[in-house]
């Protein structure tokens, strides 16, 4: 069977060429070639791809030096061959010293195919010895951006906790207001125009959870995520309430949605992914042509065993070969400086493969793209027995002590709670501690992990030596645990935990449920 190579041959005579390309057939290769004898050609071919240059070493208007010249300038790494019949071995050995890889007579060609498939296992060796730099480079680029974002997160993470709860807190106030006022009243325009500010600032927020989030993936991948069984249909419709800012200046949202089964997975994470997916495919559509565009999404069956199908393509631009095969690759991005990281399909390639499933692209460019997630559907599950109706209670006002060092975000989850429960908020771990020893209980103690002095962790020692019934009704609120010991400890503590930022409800909650 022949091989191909690509060959571009620097030579002033055909026939001499022709003997070369039959040499090269002799020896199981098929040949591609060009032949230049200038400069401004060399210059032009060396925009293509090619395997070999084989160059004579002088011509009327064109030399091998200056040919090999071309090739250094352009930092081309291809083995470059002097084939000629006119030099003598003084003068090879010179041309070999500046990088040359081989020189041979055009009368004693027997070395050229052993010549050719040499230097082409060397290119081959030098390309994956830096294709491994690069990996390396790559690694430690992720190491060292994952600690810096996990750090980011973790700082990010407080004040926007106190704007997600401040804002949340205003539009309850503002609502009781509206409620309030008499009608007609002149301060109904005011109030309505203070809501859709409100509004627009607590979307705002949201997306900035979504930033912080995609931070926190990126940081620690293998954090434990709870996971459940997920209708697919259900956090699309979420994505794409979360994305319309995007897509609805872009395009059409088209749905092609089959009864699917549920999936194995995390709602967070797979919510992550979609969004992601549907933010590329709105920014692959230009603004302003939203009547002749659409996303289209699609969910179906497919496969023995079943497995869950979900496709979100676009009408855009499409993506080129070469972008295709890098498109999933760490830091990679065809987007302009700032506005892309190149992290947003690496984290849903590891998302999607953490899950069990797997994400493909198809792209034809000037067409469109599209996304193909398969997971695998979830087992079927006995149904829970049916639940006995009880009735129901209001909630118990309780004693919750929370702790945090900052300050503005302790005040927030005070306002929070202080409808339903007696919040006392102390700044520090040994605050925290000095109320205990002097007496006072706490149904619930909500306390924050990371923190100067004293860490929760260290709070939690303590406790659990002096008063255990306290450290028992310990919750640790996390910005991102982002250190080992924290990490462990999260994951090996029996006490529950929520991650900031969280909303009203989502604090109420936890506090119910504890």
């Amino acid at each position: 069977m022949t091989k191909p190579i690509r060959v571009l041959i620097v030579e002033d005579r055909g026939d001499d060429g022709e003997l070369l390309l039959m040499e090269l057939r002799r020896g199981g290769f098929d040949p591609t070639f060009r032949r230049v004898e200038t400069v401004e050609a060399m210059n032009a071919a060396l925009e293509q791809a090619w395997d070999v240059v084989i160059s004579d070493w002088s011509m009327p208007h064109f030399s091998a030096m200056a040919a090999f010249a071309a090739l250094r300038a352009k930092d081309i790494d291809l083995p470059f061959i002097i084939v000629s019949g006119t030099v003598g071995e003084e003068i090879a050995v010179e041309a070999m010293k500046i990088g040359v890889h081989d020189f041979m007579s055009k009368g004693h060609l027997s070395r050229l195919i052993p010549a050719i498939e040499r230097e082409l296992r060397e290119v081959e060796t030098r390309r994956q010895s830096r294709k491994m730099r690069e990996q390396l480079v790559i690694s430690e680029r992720m190491a060292s951006l994952g600690t810096l974002a996990a750090g980011i997160g973790h700082e990010v993470n407080n004040p926007l906790a106190v704007l997600i709860g401040n804002v949340e807190i205003a539009i309850e106030t503002t609502n009781r207001i509206a409620a309030e006022v008499p009608r007609p009243s002149a301060a109904e325009p005011y109030i309505a125009e203070v809501l859709e500010a409100l509004a627009a600032i607590q979307e705002a927020a949201e997306r900035m959870r979504v930033v912080v989030r995609d931070l926190r993936a990126f940081s620690n991948p293998e954090a434990p995520t709870r996971l459940g069984t997920v209708d697919v249909r259900t956090v699309l419709e979420s994505s794409i309430r979360m994305a319309s800012t995007e897509l609805r200046h872009r395009a059409r949202v088209v749905r092609a949605y089959d009864d699917v089964a549920r999936v194995e997975g995390s709602e967070s994470q797979l919510g992550q992914v979609f969004l992601n997916l549907l933010v590329n495919a709105a920014q692959a559509i230009p603004e302003g042509q939203a009547d002749a565009n659409e996303i289209r999404i699609v969910t179906r069956m497919a496969g023995n065993p079943a497995h869950v199908v979900v496709e979100i393509g676009d009408t855009g631009s499409g993506i080129p070969r070469d972008v295709l095969l890098r498109i999933f690759d760490p830091f990679f991005t065809t987007k302009p400086s700032g506005v892309g990281t190149g992290l947003g399909l690496a984290i849903c390639h590891r998302l999607v493969g953490a899950l069990g499933g797997e994400i493909a692209v198809d792209s034809v460019v000037g067409a469109g793209t599209v996304f193909r997630i398969d997971l695998p559907a979830a087992r079927p599950r006995q149904d829970p027995p049916a639940a006995t109706i009880v009735e129901t209670t209001p909630v118990r006002r309780g004693r919750v002590m929370v702790i945090d060092d900052e300050p503005l975000l302790r005040m927030t989850v005070q306002r929070m709670l202080q409808h339903e429960h007696n919040v006392i908020a102390v700044g520090s771990g040994k605050e925290a501690l000095d109320l205990v020893k002097g007496g006072e209980r706490f149904d619930v103690v909500l306390c924050d992990l990371m923190m100067p002095q004293m860490t929760g962790m260290d709070l939690y020692a303590e406790m659990t030596g002096l008063f255990p019934d306290q450290a028992a009704k310990m919750a640790f609120v996390t910005g991102g645990a982002f250190t080992e010991s924290a990490r462990a400890f999260i994951d090996h503590v029996p006490n529950a935990s929520i991650e900031k930022p969280f909303s009203a409800a989502e604090i109420k909650q936890f506090v119910r449920n504890l």
